[in-house]
């Protein structure tokens, strides 16, 4: 009489499951931004801006935010990225975050040529307004950049689309642009915030899914809170200027950019980094550049 056989039984996991467990497992992960910006490249690249060489001084900071042992999930450059305003700027730009190997996604400043930015920077070079999906979190990207003039503005349709993806998608959502929308305590930068700032602030108030504002332009970290949003302003990867002051001043502060830690469930944690030490000096020169 034959011996009995053991019921083995086997665990078959189907390939699409096996995608599912990997999408979810993806989802419950933090997202890891990396936020750099002013980066006021030249096309030649010894180009210097008030002493500092900046094509070095942004690739300091760069090795310095990929240099985590936690893996970064993109990156966003909040304007001003070529001060010259050049082809060559815009193309060492786009070579340089392709050989990241990550996603990037590039915002105009009031020293950007936005024609030039579409150009050169393909895809990366967001538009008027922009969304980007990633995980559970929406990114969206506003172009408040106005062409020949310091300061930004929002027009009623950017707010109005901004107003209709919000509608359509409550997932947690961080907002960027270059420009900053409130105060920040400082008279001569406050003259070129975004002009209609409040109405942005407005719509945060209707729309409590939105858990950050986040700028460049103010060359400074910059931290404050409306509600539950986080309203965060970061430093150049170039020069820093003095924060609270009521004329143009340059602050010594090292080069750095800031890093934004997006969860599930709708919270975030922020840090500014900086670089330890830097070799060039900014030069202190009244009225600005």
């Amino acid at each position: 009489m034959p011996a009995n056989k053991p019921n083995i039984v086997a665990n078959i996991h189907h390939p699409h499951q096996l995608e599912n467990d990997v999408a979810t497992l993806e989802n419950e992960m933090p997202i890891r931004l990396l936020q750099l910006t002013d980066l006021h490249l030249f096309g030649d690249p010894h180009g210097q801006l008030l002493g500092i060489t900046t094509r070095g001084s942004f690739e300091a900071v760069l090795e310095l935010a990929l240099s985590s042992d936690a893996q970064p999930s993109a990156i966003v450059v909040s304007g001003d990225l070529v001060h010259d305003e050049t082809p060559a700027g815009y193309r060492y730009l786009r070579e340089t975050l392709k050989r990241t190997d990550l996603p990037h996604y590039c915002v105009a400043g009031n020293h950007d040529d936005v024609g030039l930015m579409q150009e050169h920077l393909g895809s990366a070079a967001l538009g008027s307004v922009a969304l980007r999906r990633l995980r559970s979190w929406n990114l969206v990207f506003l172009d408040s950049s106005v062409s020949g003039q310091e300061g930004g503005h929002l027009t009623a349709a950017q707010l109005n689309q901004l107003q209709d993806l919000l509608e359509e998608n409550r997932a947690p959502t961080a907002i960027f642009l270059h420009h900053h929308p409130v105060p920040i305590q400082s008279a001569w930068m406050d003259t070129m915030g975004v002009d209609n700032g409040s109405e942005l602030i407005a719509l945060c108030d209707r729309n409590p899914h939105i858990k950050a504002l986040v700028f460049g332009h103010i060359h400074q970290s910059f931290s404050a809170k409306h509600g539950e949003c986080s309203i965060l302003g970061a430093p150049s990867t170039c020069f820093q200027f003095l924060s609270g002051s009521k004329d143009f001043a340059i602050d010594d502060s090292p080069p750095g950019y800031r890093e934004l830690t997006l969860y599930p469930d709708g919270s975030l944690a922020t840090k500014v980094v900086r670089l330890e030490h830097y070799a060039e000096l900014p030069l202190h020169q009244v009225g600005g550049y």
